[in-house]
């Protein structure tokens, strides 16, 4: 069986077997009780790691809201806040890969929420676009809860990937363009989602697509691939202010070098860069069918002496090249590199996020 089989019978191994309005709903969470937030400034936890040195506690300057990606793969339409589940361990391993790459400079909060199950981006019915206003009405009510209870006046930054880009795109619409707020909105790293053009405007009159390592009140993303990886035929699920569609994920998409945070065709190498990997204390992260959570011990570390190059295509996605690459294809499907938007490009972001934080102050 190829990879690509093994991948679509996964796929349909996590289908819920009923309608959304069939299934029953988890209770929401209440985001003034702390334990439905998984990084808060004053914890300890593992968006503190980091491979180099060790990052603090202490309140900062600056803030990130972070929405983590899927981390739910059974056959119900949102995950429950359940935190012996696995889910809420693929989260502890969402903040270790992504949420630490902003914590040298920010303060993270990272709320728990319903998350839509990996089955809703497959969906061809309505259940999925059902199943994701579930979860971003989570993360709204924290959104909201984190600015009247936490922000206390704190530049931010709204950070995501691939579900949670997804939702951010929706909480800066919603919440920050042409809002009061937006004064004190730094940018948006939406990574791993498609974000079309053509559509920006309408969403985000007020904003703008980011050009280089400092714009302010910008918006931030992109999609990886290895060289020459393309999405033809692949659509994917958008939120629009007037309802939910399918968009072709290869067209003209706000997408940005993270080697250079700008748009050039170059092939740039990262020289500062640092990659990371995951280290867990058993296999557990790597089985999407687990349902428990292990209490594995996480640990992140660079990855030394393999390099790579990465460009913006022509098809408006990340291609990448070199040693670490190679190394890395066979951790994929046909040269997707999703998992690792964030994680590849890990120093970058937290060099920029640094960056980009003390622009906005001066």
């Amino acid at each position: 069986m190829t990879a690509k089989e093994k991948y679509l019978k996964f796929i349909e191994s996590v289908r819920p077997q009923v309608s959304f309005s069939d299934d029953k709903q988890p209770e929401p969470p209440n985001y003034l009780n702390n334990d439905y937030w998984a990084a808060l400034p004053g914890r300890d936890g593992f968006h503190l790691l980091s491979p180099d040195h060790v990052s603090t506690s202490e309140v900062k300057d600056f803030d990130v809201f972070y929405i983590h990606p899927t981390g739910y793969f059974q056959p119900h339409w949102n995950a429950p806040l359940d935190p012996e589940s696995a889910a809420y361990e693929r989260t502890n391993s969402h903040l270790a890969t992504q949420a630490s790459a902003f914590a040298e400079t920010c303060n993270v909060y990272a709320p728990y929420y319903r998350q839509a199950t990996y089955y809703s981006f497959f969906d061809k019915d309505t259940n999925g676009y059902k199943a994701q206003d579930i979860a971003y009405s989570d993360l709204s009510n924290a959104f909201s809860t984190y600015m009247e209870n936490h922000n206390q006046g704190r530049p931010f930054i709204i950070a995501g990937h691939s579900q949670g880009a997804l939702h951010g795109q929706r909480l800066v619409h919603e919440h920050i363009s042409q809002q009061p707020i937006r004064e004190l909105f730094i940018a948006a790293y939406l990574i791993g989602y498609i974000l079309p053009t053509k559509h920006f405007d309408q969403l985000y009159p007020d904003l703008i697509i980011s050009k280089d390592a400092e714009d302010q009140q910008s918006i931030i993303s992109w999609c990886t691939g290895t060289k020459d990886f393309r999405r033809s035929r692949a659509h994917s699920m958008l939120w629009l202010p007037d309802g939910w569609c399918q968009e072709p994920m290869e067209q003209p998409l706000v997408c940005q070098n993270p080697f250079s945070w700008n748009t050039k065709s170059d092939w740039i190498s990262g020289e500062d860069n640092i990659s990371i990997k995951l280290k867990a204390s058993n296999l557990f992260l790597a089985d999407y069918y687990a349902t428990k959570h292990s209490h594995s011990d996480l640990t992140i570390d660079s990855i030394n002496n393999l390099g790579f190059e990465a460009r913006h295509s022509e098809n408006s996605m990340i291609e990448t090249q070199g040693p670490l690459i190679e190394r890395m294809k066979s951790f994929t499907t046909d040269g997707d590199l999703h998992n690792f938007d964030v994680s590849l490009f890990w120093g970058a972001i937290r060099q920029n996020v640094q960056r980009r934080a003390h622009a906005f102050k001066k």
